[in-house]
């Protein structure tokens, strides 16, 4: 069977993020297939009035694509996997946390804002050309075209649950998962870490605030080169790394 990575993207995220992938895949001869899991309200998809409601979706879609899978979750997606390890799910499933936003999210300022009332604006926001030309300049590591960069916040467009995670994920969703997870310890075995040291969305020291709420010490690798969106910036690479991660399940 061939090898499958199961992906989580982050807030907004939609299909075309990953199309600099999908080439590298090809161009490798496809060393393993690339699962990009749906979000309910996300690419036109229905939303859902939960967070349990949100997470039950994701298990139904992977459940049945455990075998022989990895897990790999990015940014804000990095709370959905411990989220779902927290209830006893994917016990078995390597997952590897790239830039995932975790217990920093208590502590840092843009989630603090949303949390009372800027996400109102937050839709219009993200429409402003010059917003979406600064974060290309800023966020991407190779400069983007400008077809790419529209479509790529065409998702965020496209996503009507976008400010649900703001309500969702909050400093007491974090307190619940500490609790989860010292009567469950076993439930944070199987992560790794690997971070861009160029990302200037989530930096490092998250990790480490995380590590301490939980009591644990994470397998972590920095790319020195890599942004926030590797799978971007850096295709080939991360297909490379991927193939080599998914080799050490064999």
């Amino acid at each position: 069977m061939t090898p499958r990575v199961l992906f989580l993207g982050g807030n907004g995220h939609s299909a075309v993020r990953l199309e600099p992938a999908r080439q590298a895949l090809a161009e490798l001869g496809g060393p393993f297939t690339l699962v990009d899991v749906p979000y309910p309200g996300f690419e036109g998809r229905p939303r859902v009035d939960s967070y349990e409601a949100f997470l039950d979706d994701i298990l139904k879609f992977v459940k049945p694509q455990l075998a022989n899978s990895l897990l790999y979750a990015t940014g804000i997606s990095g709370l959905f996997a411990l989220s779902l390890r927290a209830r006893g799910e994917l016990m078995q499933t390597p997952i590897i946390l790239q830039g995932p936003v975790l217990w920093g999210l208590a502590h840092r300022w843009f989630p603090w804002l949303m949390r009372r009332g800027l996400w109102r604006l937050f839709p219009a926001i993200i429409r402003g050309r010059k917003v979406q030309r600064r974060f290309g300049q800023y966020h991407l590591t190779r400069p983007p075209t400008p077809d790419f960069l529209k479509a790529f916040f065409d998702g965020y467009q496209a996503c009507t649950a976008k400010t649900d995670f703001f309500h969702w994920l909050t400093p007491d969703l974090l307190s619940r998962l500490e609790h989860d997870f010292a009567i469950r310890p076993e439930a944070l075995q199987r992560f790794s870490v690997w971070w861009g040291g160029r990302d200037r969305i989530v930096p490092l020291n998250e990790l480490r605030v995380t590590e301490a709420a939980l009591g644990v010490k994470w397998p972590e690798r920095t790319f020195a080169h890599w942004g926030h969106y590797p799978m971007i910036d850096e295709p080939e690479e991360w297909v490379r790394e991927l193939s080599h991660a998914l080799a050490t399940l064999a």
